[in-house]
Parts: structure tokens; C-alpha cells; sequence
């Protein structure tokens, strides 16, 4: 419960430690012929707010607890501070106060050249989220010349009923410059119930991009240094795909994004009525980290693609999706995919991306092998350049589903998906009629070194054979598992510490995920691959528990023993 605001102990998030400059108060009890300067003499209405100007680093606080109908609209000139001199829009009193759309066109905040702004600790709700055409937090950047907006934080909000995203943050110039947003916050929201009547490319829990702009190799990022951190996204179920031709219910999304964030967030049961979507991902956008969330239970529209829980995707540039748990996903719990035409589009080649020391957990539910959704997907539509330097090391797969698919490669030209490895990893398969890896279309050039497996057979599709030996598949591709002649491989149970799966754990804490270390006597300990020694691939400092690697020799699996 949230009590009257105190000035000493409820500074915003980048304000500084200067008081307000003023403090306009919001009630359905006062009257827009106050002066607003109290609780006794507060203003009534969302228009009066709208059609006020606001003296930069000065509060507005609605009443908490209270509805007020409409659309806070924020304007360039009258509602926004300067740098130092942050603007909050919050509440007061005892609970969050409630912005209730009138018109299925209303957003809860809108704002057009935002800069040097707070929205915080409100209930913003829109009229359904299948009838709206609303977004709950609407901020677009309109300025030409490459222009970047600061200061902007959007803290502590529960955001539910809009019809397109949650909240939104957009580059949208008139040129192509890619003017957009600096160091934006979005911290500590809940978003639920939104997307349900989405349009093409619009329909995210949370998303920050561009509208106009796109191609990081030939323009400049649109979003950069945003963090996006401990928000729980759920039940945003998004609009099928043959209506709108796009992606809709995705939980958190980047595009046009560089040096950026997201981490300690909760994104579980998205999805359902929308197509193409993942919980947590990223497109065009180049240094992502992703790391320390919980997505689970995501689910597509029958004869969709994707449906998984983390993806780095096309055009992605030395991004590291790190320390996450994923499961129950319908589709891969992590994917690494380029999408044909990302090169025409100006976007990065998929490179120097790393996905490590994560967790998936009975993901890929749709049966990889007939509906290209695994454990792991790999895959590249583009057939105009080659993806380097990827690597996907020290994660742990397990499945308990049949006919689990432990790795899929897909797309018409994952074969140049090149200089990449898959190494260090536990594939651990208790299904019947599982299957380490399934190839579509061509032979894949990644090179699988030092993982673990261990499933009731061996089947293993690579190109147009099924191999059911490690010896056969190792005489057919002799670099496969095998490093200076000499195999890399452990074909055995990894020996986990204790009882998987472990299921939902309500946002990511390593301390109940202990079932997947691994024991002292493990195949995995000291079985692991140095792959900076081997291919001059970074490992990072530490596994998913926050121990320093490594500890003797690398491990194999997310877990570093001493």
C-alpha cells in the first residue's frame, strides 16, 4: 500500500536530491478553478493537467485510489523538465491512482518529444485490450537531425486493458536520421492484458524502436542505453498473424537499439492469439545484454513460428543473453536467427553474439522435429553473408516431453552461419523419441564442442543423415566434437544435484535453481572446452551462480564447481 508522498524518502529515479519546484495535486473532489497547490485546492481533471504548463522539476500527483477518466497528454513545452530538473507524474495518498480511458483510442500517457520526464506508481487501464487502440505509455520522438530525448523513466506503473503495447517508446523523424531516445528507464511495471488488438508491428508488452529508420550498419541506433528491469509482463495474448501480418504478444522487444539493459524481469503466459512472438528479444540492435529473467509458458497461434522465451534475432550484433530461465515455452527456450533480407535492410550481420550459462527447461513443447521448435533453435534465412563468431556455451537443456528436440537447426542457409560454436553445454533428454539435433535443408557449419548428452537414444539429423552413433556422426563430420584429434564429448548423465523440472519460480533467483548444478563426481566437472584459448571466445566471469570461472578447468553446463 502506498501512503502520502514524502519528499525526503521518494525522490524519482534521476531527479537528484533537489525538492520539487512545485506540487500540483490532482482529486475528483477538487476543481480545475483551483490553483492545485494543495490537497485542499486541488485541480479535478486529466484536461486540466493536459491543458496546463508545468514548471520543470515540479510534481503533479493524482489522488490515489481515485478514477480519473481519459488521457494524460503530455506536450513539448508545458509538460516536460530539463536536464537536472526532472517532471514526475505520480500519485499520492493511499494506493495508485487510476487513469481510465474514455474511448477505445485512449492511451494512459501520452507524450510526443518527451524529455526529462518520470510516469510513476499510477494504474493505467485502457478499455480491453481487444477493442482498445490504445497504448498504456505512448512516447514518440518526432525531431529531425539524429536528435536523442533523455531523462525519460516510466517506475512502478500497472498497465492493463490497451489494445496495441503496454509501453512504447518510438523514433519516428520525418528524415531518416534516427532520432529517438538516450538512457530511458522502464523499471518495476507490471503489464498484463494488453495487445490483443494489435496492428502490424505494434503489439509488445514493452517495446522500444524505430518507425522510420532501421539498419544499424548504415544509420545511427534509435534507442541506446535503455534499461528495462524487474517488470512482470503476463497475458498479453497479441492478434493473429494472418490479420495483421507481423509479430504481436511479445513480452519485451528492442530494434534499432545499442548498448542496452534488460534484466530481472518476469515475462510468462504471452501469446496464444498472435504469431511470430518470444518473450524477451532483440532485432537490429548491436551490444544487448539480457540477462537474470524468468520467461515461461509463451505460446503462438497454431502454424506460427517461434513462441520461445529469449531470441537473439536478425541483424543482431555482439549481444550476450546470459544468466536467464526459461521454460515451459511452446517454442525454443533461446533462439539465434537471422531473417532472409536483414543485409537489403542495411541491419549487422549476426555476429559475436553470445547465449551462456542460461537455463531451459521443457521448452520447444511444440515437438521440434515436425515444427522446427527445439530446445535451442539455430537459423538463417539470409543468403547474402555469412553470421561469425556466435557462440552458445555453459547452458543447461533439459527435457522431460517426448520427442524432444535438444538443438534445431532451421532456415534455408543456416550453413553460413559460420566460425560459431555450440560448446560446453548439458543436453539432458528423458522423453521418449528425443533427439539431440535435427537438421533442416542444409548441412550446418557450427561446430558442436564439449557438450554433455544424455537421452534414452542417440539421434542425431545432421543435413540429410540421421546418425545414432556419436563414432558414426564424428567419422562423417571428423571436426565435430573433437579438438587436436581427440573427442570432446560426454555421452552420459550429467549427474544434476537435484529433482527437474523445476517449473515456475515467479522471477529469476539462482537460489532455486540449484537442482541444476551439477555433483562434485559429474562427467561435466572440469569437462568443458577453454574456448578463448581454442577460437578467442570470451567466456565472461562467472556461471548462472555467481561463481568465478573458471575454477581449474571449465565445467561443462551452467554451473562452475570449486
Amino acid at each position: 500500500m502506498m501512503n502520502s508522498i514524502s519528499l525526503s524518502l521518494t525522490q524519482p529515479r534521476g531527479s537528484g536530491s533537489a525538492p520539487p519546484s512545485a506540487i500540483y495535486y490532482v482529486d475528483p473532489a477538487g476543481s480545475d478553478a483551483n490553483d492545485g497547490l494543495s490537497q485542499a485546492t486541488a485541480w479535478q481533471t486529466l484536461a486540466k493537467v493536459n491543458g496546463a504548463t508545468i514548471p520543470a522539476r515540479a510534481w503533479v500527483l493524482f489522488k490515489g485510489g481515485s478514477t480519473f477518466t481519459g488521457q494524460l497528454t503530455l506536450t513539448a513545452g508545458k509538460h516536460f523538465g530539463t536536464a537536472g530538473n526532472i517532471t514526475v507524474f505520480g500519485s499520492y495518498g493511499t494506493g495508485k491512482a487510476i487513469i481510465q480511458a474514455g474511448v477505445n483510442g485512449d492511451c494512459g500517457v501520452y507524450g510526443i518529444n518527451p524529455q526529462y520526464v518520470t510516469i510513476r506508481d499510477m494504474d493505467l487501464r485502457g478499455t480491453g485490450t481487444l477493442v482498445s487502440t490504445g497504448s498504456g505509455v505512448y512516447f514518440e520522438n518526432t525531431l529531425t537531425g539524429g536528435v536523442y530525448l533523455r531523462g525519460v523513466s516510466v517506475i512502478g506503473n500497472t498497465i492493463s486493458g490497451y489494445g496495441l503495447d503496454g509501453i512504447s517508446a518510438w523514433g519516428n523523424p520525418a528524415d531518416t536520421s534516427g532520432s529517438g531516445f538516450d538512457g530511458m528507464s522502464i523499471t518495476d511495471n507490471t503489464v498484463h492484458d494488453c495487445t490483443g488488438n494489435a496492428i502490424q508491428w505494434r503489439g509488445c508488452g514493452i517495446t522500444l524502436q524505430s518507425l522510420t529508420t532501421f539498419g544499424l550498419a548504415v544509420v545511427q541506433p534509435t534507442i541506446i542505453n535503455a534499461y528495462i528491469a524487474r517488470n512482470t509482463v503476463y497475458n498479453c495474448i497479441g492478434k493473429s498473424k494472418a490479420i495483421i501480418n507481423s509479430h504481436s504478444g511479445d513480452g519485451i522487444l528492442l530494434g534499432q537499439s545499442q548498448d542496452c539493459l534488460i534484466e530481472y524481469n518476469y515475462v510468462h503466459h504471452n501469446g496464444g492469439s498472435g504469431g511470430g512472438l518470444v518473450a524477451i528479444w532483440c532485432y537490429d540492435s548491436q551490444r544487448i545484454t539480457v540477462q537474470f529473467n524468468e520467461a515461461s509458458f509463451t505460446t503462438v497461434e497454431a502454424g506460427t513460428s517461434d513462441g520461445g522465451g529469449f531470441d537473439v534475432d536478425g541483424g543482431s550484433k555482439d549481444c550476450i543473453f546470459q544468466y536467464n530461465y526459461s521454460h515451459d515455452n511452446i517454442g525454443p527456450g533461446f533462439q539465434l536467427y537471422d531473417y532472409s533480407g536483414s543485409a537489403s535492410f542495411g541491419e549487422l550481420p549476426l555476429s559475436g553474439n553470445k547465449i551462456r550459462y542460461n537455463i531451459s527447461e521443457n521448452d520447444g513443447g511444440a515437438n521440434g522435429a515436425t515444427s522446427a521448435k527445439g530446445c535451442l533453435s539455430i537459423g538463417n534465412d539470409d543468403s547474402t553473408r555469412d553470421g561469425t563468431g556466435n557462440a552458445i556455451h555453459n547452458n543447461v537443456f533439459y527435457s522431460s516431453l517426448t520427442g524432444a528436440v535438444a538443438v534445431i537447426f532451421l532456415g534455408a542457409n543456416h550453413n553460413r552461419i559460420t566460425n560459431s560454436y555450440v560448446a560446453n553445454n548439458v543436453f539432458y533428454l528423458t522423453g521418449t523419441s528425443s533427439k539431440f539435433i535435427y537438421t533442416f535443408n542444409v548441412t550446418p557449419a557450427m561446430l558442436c564442442i564439449g557438450n554433455c548428452y544424455s537421452s534414452p537414444s542417440t539421434s542425431i539429423k545432421w543435413g540429410a543423415t540421421t546418425y545414432t552413433t556419436f563414432s558414426n556422426w564424428r567419422a562423417a563430420f571428423p571436426t565435430q566434437e573433437t579438438v587436436a584429434g581427440g573427442a570432446t564429448f560426454k555421452a552420459a548423465n550429467p549427474s544434476l544435484v537435484g529433482t527437474v523440472p523445476v517449473g515456475t519460480i515467479g522471477g529469476f533467483d539462482p537460489l532455486l535453481l540449484g537442482a541444476y548444478k551439477t555433483q562434485a563426481a559429474s562427467v561435466c566437472k572440469n569437462g568443458g572446452q577453454d574456448l578463448n584459448a581454442l577460437y578467442g571466445i570470451s567466456m565472461g566471469p562467472r556461471d548462472l551462480f555467481g561463481n568465478t570461472i573458471p575454477q581449474g578447468l571449465y565445467d561443462i553446463g551452467c554451473y562452475e564447481t570449486a
